[in-house]
């Protein structure tokens, strides 16, 4: 029986070509810098929103942790660092924390225990300050399962920190871009198995 191969897909949004979504996705001008501590093993998977957030938001960065020929970073952005982290001690972050110059906001990028060793082990999250988000309600993003329904994809979190940071009007434009994500992923799957390709 022939292998079947995975269908093509867009390397800058994970989408399968037929259903790509960049020429739609604007650039989001933001005053907060974000930077996305992507594992490794996450940037491969079609679910991945992080990549979303790069191609969405003006002087947004993805920097890989664990890549075997990992070339030197260059430094980080100026500003004020926050790491984005539901640690059970960080600090609620609010929008004080956007008042008295410019933010960079780094934010762990993979599943729980990948975001988990990021906040840890990335030499770019030492010595940053943690924040994590307030009560806002479960995550409602239905590609994949997190270890608790509180959990956020990375698309919903950094929406919500910049809903706080920035105002309401930057997240609701990148909620309604994870819906359309969502959508399109949601569409290619079924249509995967009525073909026998998996989605």
């Amino acid at each position: 029986m022939p292998r079947v191969l995975p269908p093509s897909r867009c390397d800058d949004c994970g989408l399968r070509l037929e259903d790509c979504l960049c020429p739609e996705l604007p650039r989001l001008p933001v005053a907060t810098r974000v930077v996305l501590l992507t594992h490794r093993a996450e940037r491969r998977k079609s679910t991945n929103t992080g990549r979303l957030v790069a191609r969405l938001l003006v002087g947004a960065e993805v920097r890989v942790r664990g890549e075997r020929d990992d070339a030197p970073r260059p430094p980080l952005p100026a500003g004020r660092r926050l790491v984005l982290y539901p640690e059970r001690d960080a600090r609620v972050l609010s929008r004080a924390d956007a008042e008295g110059g410019p933010v960079v906001l780094l934010v762990p990028d993979g599943n729980w225990n990948q975001a988990r060793r990021c906040y840890r082990r990335d030499p770019d999250a030492r010595g940053c300050e943690v924040v994590r988000l307030p009560e806002t309600g479960p995550g409602r993003y239905p590609l994949r399962r997190g270890a608790s329904p509180d959990l956020l994809c990375t698309l919903e979190a950094v929406a919500r920190a910049l809903g706080l940071l920035e105002g309401p009007a930057v997240a609701a434009e990148l909620e309604g871009w994870l819906a359309r994500f969502v959508e399109r992923s949601l569409r290619a799957a079924g249509r995967g198995r009525g073909r026998g390709v998996a989605g």
